[in-house]
């Protein structure tokens, strides 16, 4: 994961503490994900289970982890990359 590497969505590098919606020169945000949503770690971990109870109206194709564990993980990774893009 490279910071600015937005290929077929947005670098998810700075995610946790990130507004959605506001990685620089990525225009084609879905639906909610252009509201008021914080990607905290509570809210990384709902969407990462179930894209569509964070973003209903989102046009992304995600199935979801099921597994808490492999989530954490997850987020814990995301954690590590630093320096939110947008603002």
């Amino acid at each position: 994961m490279k910071k600015g590497d937005s290929r077929l969505g947005p670098s998810l590098h700075g995610i946790v503490g990130a507004k959605a919606g506001q990685v620089k020169g990525y225009p084609a945000y879905s639906g909610s994900l252009q509201e008021n949503i914080t990607w905290d770690e509570a809210t990384l971990d709902k969407f990462i289970a179930d894209s569509k109870s964070v973003a209903p109206n989102t046009n992304m194709i995600y199935p979801g982890v099921a597994d808490a564990a492999v989530r954490k993980t997850i987020i814990k990774f995301l954690s590590t990359k630093s320096e939110p893009e947008g603002d």
